[in-house]
């Protein structure tokens, strides 16, 4: 008998979180970078296939995506923040002159140039967030409170709207998304952060009310990453960008709200130190 996709998802889960646990309480900031790195690699071959229409991981663009995202998350990991600067200028320079030769074969530049360099601050740049949480003060215990925002967020919408949704969010985006969903993701990621509050160090100090926005916050941020990629999934007609998690859907399907909410955490993270 055939799993369902439900079960699929969390058998997925009973695997992959144990390893990743341990592996995030036991590596160091370098290590997560390279992590990282890899997720992104795949992350944007699925938006190349998808929405640049690549065929092959060989190709000019992807391969520069993935060097000048690789690059800059090390920058990230190693503070050297003038570099990341000069990465995002390489990626302005490297996609416009693949613009304008594509223009002169007769084909849309300004379309190309857009998509790859989309990809560029979509995927590395936001995914750099986690590498910048990892490598700063505390870094493990935010690591894991941005990894169960995300993540508890996605649930708490998902069972949310199962069972109480009847109000549709955003539908022409995405039908099954619910406001009641949305509210389930909010009071997921509130739990959240009380739950850290009371038990990791690095936050008891912080206030209730800064604890509290964060979840909001960061629940809203997961949801706007969320209907991002189904925005462009619609766009061109696919259900999921691969098939990597088996009841998850592909790598973009998995990270799309981390994305987002990464850099939403890493600003309270900031904020919290100053």
């Amino acid at each position: 008998m055939s799993l369902s996709s439900h079960a699929k998802r969390w058998i997925t889960v009973a695997f992959v979180a144990p390893v990743l646990i341990v592996f995030f309480l036991s590596a160091p900031a370098g290590a997560v970078t390279v992590l990282a790195a890899i997720v992104g690699a795949l992350a944007l071959w699925e938006y190349f296939s998808l929405f640049v229409g690549t065929k092959s991981p060989a190709d000019l663009g992807y391969l520069l995506a993935v060097a000048i995202g690789s690059c800059i998350m090390w920058a990230g990991c190693s503070g050297a923040f003038p570099v990341m600067l000069v990465l995002l200028w390489v990626t302005v320079f490297a996609f416009s002159a693949r613009a304008i030769i594509r223009y002169n074969q007769g084909r849309n530049g300004f379309d190309l140039l857009v998509k790859e360099a989309m990809s560029i601050l979509y995927i590395p740049c936001m995914l750099t967030s986690i590498v910048l949480i990892r490598a700063s003060e505390d870094g493990v215990s935010w690591l894991f409170l941005v990894l169960f925002l995300a993540f508890i967020s996605d649930t708490g919408a998902f069972y949310a709207g199962k069972f109480l949704g009847k109000h549709k969010l955003i539908p022409k985006i995405s039908p099954a998304k619910t406001v009641e969903g949305a509210l389930g993701s909010i009071a997921a990621d509130i739990i959240v952060v009380v739950v850290f509050k009371l038990i990791v160090p690095a936050m008891a100090d912080l206030s209730w009310g800064f604890m509290l926005t964060m979840a909001v916050c960061a629940a809203v941020a997961t949801q706007i990453g969320d209907l991002f990629e189904s925005m462009l999934k619609r766009s061109y007609n696919v259900k999921d960008s691969g098939i990597f998690f088996p009841g998850h859907g592909g790598m973009l399907d998995r990270i799309d709200g981390l994305l987002f909410t990464g850099p939403v955490v890493l600003g309270f993270m900031l904020a919290a130190a100053s």
